[in-house]
């Protein structure tokens, strides 16, 4: 097929999908004291995934890890429909941005740190002031954008795909 069609990335559609169905996060960054900075712990954690797609516009064919963590991400969203619960889907739009980021050394504590951007973390830190908790917020962003940064742009043959 070589219509404009054949240019779309499934990738993209799954990660439009899980960011469609995990919306309410938007509501919480609003309205929690707790949860106030989530999306600037979430652009600080996507740096890796935004540095990988402006260092390589030309994309290569869907690698069988970005497959299964698009099929992963689908499950876990269809999961957070059926169960009502937002941090499952928050889950599945983690797991779908990592789909479109490249596999690095460190790639899976990466995915875990994406709890720092998830109204979760405001949840689990309940007892500390809202000033604390946006304080380990942007902490684990931080360490999330410079674990992936550092072997994305400071070693560019290291990444495994």
């Amino acid at each position: 097929m070589n219509g404009p069609l054949s240019k779309l990335r499934v990738e993209w559609g799954v990660l439009g999908f899980c960011a469609w169905q995990a919306v309410d996060i938007v509501t919480a960054w609003r309205h929690s004291p707790f949860d106030s900075l989530g999306w600037l712990a979430l652009g600080i954690w996507l740096a890796p995934t935004l540095a990988s797609a402006f260092r390589s516009r030309a994309q290569g064919p869907l690698t069988r890890r970005s497959a299964l963590l698009c099929w992963l991400a689908l499950l876990t969203c269809l999961i957070g429909i059926l169960t009502d619960m937002n941090f499952i889907r928050h889950v599945a739009l983690a797991l779908a941005c990592a789909a479109i980021t490249p596999a690095f050394r460190f790639w899976g504590f990466w995915l875990a740190l994406s709890l720092a951007w998830m109204s979760s973390l405001g949840w689990l830190l309940d007892g500390m002031p809202s000033f604390g908790v946006a304080s380990a917020r942007l902490g684990l962003a931080a360490i999330a954008a410079w674990v992936g940064l550092s072997e994305m742009l400071c070693r560019p043959g290291r990444v495994l795909e």
